[in-house]
């Protein structure tokens, strides 16, 4: 779970966030979930429109060693 992602979105539902950020309300359930993610672009507007970095909205995604190993070794 991406606490944070659930914080921010407080009392709204799935669906009015999903409406806000132009996706499927299943869509804003996965990201909540940690089953998939958002595009950059709009992790950037999360991040911008809650003033939450996306590595706290995300972390598993920034604090993932294996992903992280993956990308510096093409450097």
């Amino acid at each position: 779970m991406r606490t944070k992602l659930i914080e921010y979105r407080g009392n709204r539902s799935q669906s009015q966030m999903a409406i806000i950020y132009g996706v499927t309300q299943q869509a804003w359930s996965k990201w909540e979930n940690a089953t998939s993610a958002p595009l950059p672009m709009i992790m950037k507007k999360i991040e911008i429109d809650s003033g939450i970095s996306m590595e706290e909205l995300f972390p598993d995604l920034f604090n993932n060693l294996e992903l992280l190993k993956l990308n510096t070794q093409g450097r």
